[in-house]
């Protein structure tokens, strides 16, 4: 599973707590020590989310070859085979199924929806810096999200701060614009904010992978964004339907109410607050932390609010993954 490590503004896999950055000017050297400290907590982590993701997303293809070998024994009976009149396809037949554990359950991984392509564009890689990618395939190209289909979000509003949903939505189409990748809102939701979130849950969301989570918090509910953590964002990295290749799937983007609305709350605080949902949107969409302070993926607050040249170009390359057929 591949959970996106707090911005730049913040310190790793969560950020750091806003409020000493809120007049615009966080003091080098706390930021400094604290970068190390969390740095060093995000690590653990997101170590804790991939386990949770392999605990849960550990694919049963040999289940599904079971049941097909079964399936074809029950067919044979006697000394003869038992045809079906329309004639068999042998690629169906063989066919292997992939299954994810929920709950303790083996579920099996959801096919996608008919596509005909690319949802937007995909956007050109224009300029070059320095980026990381949380999850990549053998090869060493990004895993992402399916561009041939919407990254749909929900949101959950409880406790969302005065401007709260105006700086999701800016931030959204900000890595939207820069992946070539629809995200899509499909509502809110109840669904508690937690790190660990079941990644197919077909009584709230229908029987495909659950919808992107946006939710806010605290440190009290959600241990991650303790201390000064002012978000966590990621994803799960899963397998196609048929077990051939892997993307992102179930992701979620935990805010510190606190934190953000007291930059929300602040004249100068807003770019800032937008830069830190930038920044967890795209650990969501798949992007690493980089040690360039020019870029917003980099672990640490500071005044930088935009987007650098090695965020944009991860961000294109992010949003051209292949589509899941």
């Amino acid at each position: 599973m591949v959970l996106t490590r707090p911005g730049r503004r913040l310190a790793s896999p969560v950020r750091l707590r806003r409020a000493r950055c809120v007049t615009g000017a966080c003091e080098t050297s706390r930021v400094d020590v604290g970068s190390r400290r969390e740095q060093r907590r995000s690590a653990r982590v997101l170590r804790q989310m991939d386990r949770a993701a392999r605990r849960r997303s550990r694919s049963r293809t040999l289940l599904g070859d079971l049941l097909v070998v079964l399936g074809a024994v029950v067919l044979a009976v006697g000394a003869g085979l038992w045809v079906h009149p329309g004639g068999w396809d042998l690629s169906e037949l063989v066919r292997s199924q992939v299954y994810v554990q929920v709950d303790g359950e083996a579920v099996a991984v959801p096919r996608p929806d008919a596509s005909d392509g690319r949802v937007r564009p995909a956007v050109a890689v224009t300029t070059s810096g320095s980026y990381a990618f949380l999850h990549t395939a053998p090869d060493g190209s990004p895993v992402g999200y399916d561009p041939c289909r919407p990254v749909r979000y929900v949101v959950n509003t409880s406790g969302m701060p005065p401007s709260g949903q105006l700086v999701v939505d800016d931030a959204v189409q900000v890595v939207a614009e820069a992946s070539g990748l629809a995200l899509v809102p499909v509502g809110s939701t109840d669904e508690e904010p937690r790190v660990e979130r079941p990644l197919i849950q077909p009584d709230r969301y229908g029987p495909g992978w659950a919808p992107v989570l946006v939710a806010w918090s605290d440190g009290a509910t959600v241990p991650e964004l303790a201390g000064q953590v002012a978000g966590v964002g990621g994803s799960a990295a899963v397998p196609g339907a048929d077990g051939s290749g892997t993307w992102l799937a179930g992701g979620r983007l935990l805010l510190d109410a606190e934190d953000l609305g007291a930059l929300l709350a602040s004249p100068e605080g807003y770019p800032q607050a937008r830069a830190i949902v930038v920044h967890e949107l795209a650990h969501v969409l798949g992007l690493d932390h980089v040690d360039d302070p020019g870029e917003l993926m980099h672990p640490t607050t500071s005044s930088w609010t935009e987007l650098g040249p090695g965020d944009r170009q991860a961000l294109a390359l992010v949003g051209q993954v292949a589509c899941e057929e």
